[in-house]
């Protein structure tokens, strides 16, 4: 199957580099002063009352970068190019939500290889421990927040991802995937060591329910209230109390 772009743009890619104040190299990220500038610029533009915030509401976007690159494995298995000097986060000066999109450069693809169980095992350490894990270890050095929140804020697309959006493709278009099977490793056990510096996987611990679960109540509180749109996610503990 080849590369849906039209859905890959619905899940946040961009094809076109928009160069807005926010737009931002990702290998820039890495750098800790670069980005609690960043962060701060971030903050004043989506009114977090704190660093904190702001921070959380930056990896609930950033966590789109893994929702296009585990769609494409899962259904097109193909592997993304998505090392740090490749890809840049895009955004308009106009978007009051601040929703940003991802601009790959080279849109470079690695194609399934024979054992696939080792090829997924490989491309779901090249998005976490490469990419994902730097980028929350630098964020939570510079702004004290807790990964607990920031990997709940990943967790929480994963979830949706393969429990909304693909299961209604494949049940809609009949489509012979290894989707759940995806899915059910990337919330093992087994997978630990492919996060980075864990002893035990970082999004299982937010794993309740079975697959096709709707709605799940949130173990932390991502803080988008503390921002001007002074909303709670309807999943938020604190909608529960």
């Amino acid at each position: 199957m080849d590369l849906n772009l039209d859905k890959l743009r619905k899940l946040r890619l961009t094809t076109e580099k928009m160069n807005s104040f926010l737009s931002i190299e990702t290998i820039k990220l890495l750098d800790e002063s670069y980005l609690k500038e960043y962060i701060v610029s971030l903050q004043h533009h989506i009114g977090a009352t704190n660093i904190k915030v702001a921070a959380s509401i930056f990896i609930k976007r950033y966590a789109f970068l893994s929702v296009i690159y585990l769609y494409t494995m899962t259904m097109n298995n193909k592997r993304l190019n998505i090392s740090f000097e490749n890809v840049s986060l895009e955004t308009k000066d106009s978007s009051e939500l601040w929703l940003p999109f991802f601009y790959i450069h080279r849109l470079e693809l690695q194609p399934l290889e024979e054992n696939r169980q080792q090829w997924r095992a490989n491309s779901i350490e090249f998005l976490f421990k490469e990419h994902i894990s730097p980028i929350l270890n630098t964020l939570s050095n510079v702004t004290k927040v807790s990964k607990l929140v920031l990997w709940e804020n990943i967790a929480v697309y994963i979830f949706w991802l393969y429990e909304r959006v693909i299961l209604e493709e494949v049940i809609s278009h009949n489509i012979v995937t290894c989707a759940q099977e995806d899915y059910q490793f990337i919330i093992s056990s087994t997978a630990s060591k492919l996060f980075g510096d864990y002893s035990e996987n970082p999004l299982a611990r937010y794993y309740k329910g079975e697959l096709g679960t709707t709605s799940r109540k949130r173990t932390t509180c991502c803080y988008s209230h503390l921002t001007k749109s002074q909303k709670y996610c309807t999943t938020c503990p604190h909608m529960f109390k």
